[in-house]
């Protein structure tokens, strides 16, 4: 892994001045996404992931950002990742996805991918692990981890920045929200964050569809959630799925209708501020 250049501060630096909205869209795989309006979505930086990406190029939006930290998907559809890739502003990609790629790939990865760094591959390990990631948090402030006592506890974490690298969960919704809290958004906005039934993916209609472990791994994932909900005390969150099995006491839900308000409050704070700040100025 020493040849790949993994995203850096500066290059987080760049892609937060290349935002063209103050809120992000989390445009995910659940059979809900279907439901957020096409203007949402167009007047948004979108982040997205997996074959969710199609559905916004066929309807003519281009992804902010694209995002695969599941190696079998580039080894199952290769033409749909490059396409995906290709169509999108930013790509990003975690190691396992790199590792497993072919040569020809990892050169393209390389070359026009953000890759990502995670800080472990499972959430349980051995007393030098759990002490480096305990060293690591301690060191890095932005890294936000709950390391067990026990051998058999699961760790869990949020970084705040994604030069550092990624805490991974089973699911790449938690990715995309990291990505997403490190450029600096006012407001992240889930849409297709269902988790539900059999987990199906709305875009995966064949046949013989890739699987999902989504549904046996949700008792994993909701620690993840539940952390960032008490750790991550700025992070402005929002959930648009109406049949997600994740609690709203965790992710608020929010109606669609609501979402121009989340900006208009912002404007509101920003006026009063610019006010005090003119006061201020006359005052003095």
């Amino acid at each position: 892994m020493s040849d790949v250049n993994f995203i850096t501060r500066s290059g987080v630096q760049q892609l937060i001045a290349n935002r063209t909205s103050d809120n992000a869209i989390i445009f995910l795989s659940g059979p809900t996404s279907r439901n957020t309006p096409l203007s949402l979505l167009r007047s948004n930086d979108v982040l997205t992931v997996n074959g969710a990406a199609e559905y916004l190029l066929d309807h003519g939006i281009t992804p902010f950002i694209y995002v695969l930290t599941d190696a079998r998907f580039l080894l199952q559809r290769r033409e749909d990742f490059y396409r995906f890739s290709r169509s999108s502003k930013y790509t990003f990609v975690n190691t396992d996805v790199y590792e497993a790629a072919s040569e020809e790939d990892k050169q393209y990865l390389r070359t026009h991918c953000s890759i990502l760094r995670a800080f472990y591959k499972r959430e349980k390990g051995g007393v030098f692990k759990k002490l480096r990631l305990e060293l690591l948090s301690r060191w890095h402030k932005k890294l936000l981890i709950q390391v067990p006592l026990s051998r058999r506890g699961r760790l869990v974490g949020f970084c705040k920045d994604i030069s550092l690298g990624y805490c991974s969960c089973h699911t790449v919704a938690y990715t995309a929200m990291q990505i997403a809290y490190s450029l600096e958004y006012d407001n992240i906005i889930c849409s297709g964050l269902d988790i539900t039934g059999s987990c199906s993916r709305f875009y995966d209609e064949s046949n013989n569809p890739m699987p999902s472990e989504l549904s046996k791994d949700l008792v994993k994932i909701l620690p993840f959630f539940k952390f960032m909900r008490d750790r991550v005390e700025d992070l402005r969150i929002y959930n648009l799925s109406d049949d997600t099995a994740i609690s709203y006491d965790i992710i608020p839900h929010i109606k669609v209708k609501d979402v121009a308000n989340l900006a208009r409050k912002r404007d509101v704070l920003t006026n009063t501020l610019d006010l005090r700040d003119r006061a201020d100025y006359f005052i003095g």
